[in-house]
């Protein structure tokens, strides 16, 4: 009797973890709650091994939970696939398993082995979470790491999928957020508010520029005589703007922008101008340093990649080929500067490559 009242203490505190872990992207109106009818048949998962590579990843649905998996020893990564439809938002969270403390490292891959999304502590403690916009139905892989200084090995994974709700950037507090470039969007400033800038209604985009770079802002209107403006803030400092270019729109181009947020402002040029437009920004920003040399060495009788050090990657993508004209396939990923081939010298394998990738 004691050990099933401990199971069920450990399984209720499990489940308070899962939807706080969830609830982090779940404000929405309660009008709302029949898209997310899928939480209420969340499945509890259980992690089975092997599952290092992706051609190995464990079949999720979403709305399930994996319940307490297990990364021994610390290079062992986890890989979870499922499918999710165009149109929805794939949000990843781990978090605690029962109170453990685990670093995790999460990254988001296509079904074409790209690499889509990373995170590193953005979930609560040192947990990860990855809130991605899915454009192509298909199969997504997420793969969990551990980090090396992490105190624990276990944690638990959240899958969730849902309808998104189209942002409000009516004001300037709440912006319409640009969460990776190139972007583009089809807007209106039909029936919107005035707040900053001209006497016209206008809204508001934000990003983040992560190295100094050129950026090009492009409005496209046919409706009304629109301009783009730049903001170091929420009605702050102008920086730069533009009112003519592409049709009734208008064309800015902004170079050496400074590290920083910034907000993009779209407008009529007068009181009576309103419409619908659309908005593409892009950015030149520098080449992501890469490894110039790579060293092959042994440890604990596996392979051990080891590169210099760099300043401005985020993480590393492994490959591997059975020659050195290749092709070569991925493999692996790391934040570290170094990676250990868990497959070891009994895969037919000897040559390897590393690709850096920056976060801009």
């Amino acid at each position: 009797m004691a050990a099933g009242k401990y199971a069920s203490q450990v399984s209720n505190t499990i489940e308070f973890e899962r939807r706080n872990a969830c609830r982090r992207f779940s404000f929405l109106p309660i009008i709302m709650l029949f898209l997310f009818a899928q939480n209420v048949l969340a499945t509890r998962i259980a992690e089975q091994e092997p599952n290092n590579e992706l051609s190995q990843a464990n079949p999720v649905s979403c709305g399930d939970t994996v319940y307490c998996a297990m990364m021994t020893p610390w290079y062992d990564p986890d890989h979870f696939v499922c499918f999710v439809n165009a149109g929805d938002s794939l949000i990843l969270s781990t978090f605690s398993c029962n109170g453990s403390l685990t670093n995790t490292f999460l990254v988001l891959f296509d079904d074409r082995d790209s690499i889509l999304a990373s995170d590193n502590d953005n979930g609560p403690d040192q947990f990860s979470q990855i809130n991605y916009s899915i454009s192509r139905t298909g199969y997504y892989t997420a793969r969990v790491l551990r980090m090396q200084n992490s105190a624990d090995s276990t944690y638990c994974l959240c899958v969730d999928c849902r309808i998104p709700v189209p942002e409000n950037y009516d004001l300037c507090t709440s912006p319409r957020i640009i969460a990776v470039l190139p972007y583009y969007d089809e807007g209106t400033t039909y029936g919107m508010t005035n707040q900053c800038g001209t006497t016209s209604p206008d809204v508001f985009y934000i990003f983040h520029n992560p190295i100094i770079g050129d950026y090009f802002i492009q409005v496209c209107s046919e409706f009304f005589d629109a301009r783009v403006q730049l903001l170091t803030g929420c009605c702050g400092e102008y920086l730069d703007d533009a009112d003519t270019g592409c049709n009734l729109g208008a064309i800015l181009a902004t170079y050496s922008l400074p590290i920083g947020d910034y907000v993009v402002m779209v407008e009529g040029t007068a009181t009576q101008q309103m419409g619908d437009f659309s908005i593409s920004i892009s950015a030149q920003l520098p080449e992501c340093p890469q490894p110039d040399s790579l060293i092959v060495t042994t440890i604990g009788g596996l392979p051990f990649l080891d590169w210099p050090q760099l300043t401005g990657p985020m993480y590393y993508i492994v490959w591997q080929a059975v020659s050195s004209d290749g092709p070569f396939e991925h493999l692996g990923t790391t934040v570290f500067t170094y990676f250990v081939d868990s497959l070891g010298f009994a895969a037919p394998r000897r040559f390897y490559q590393v690709t850096a990738v920056c976060p801009w």
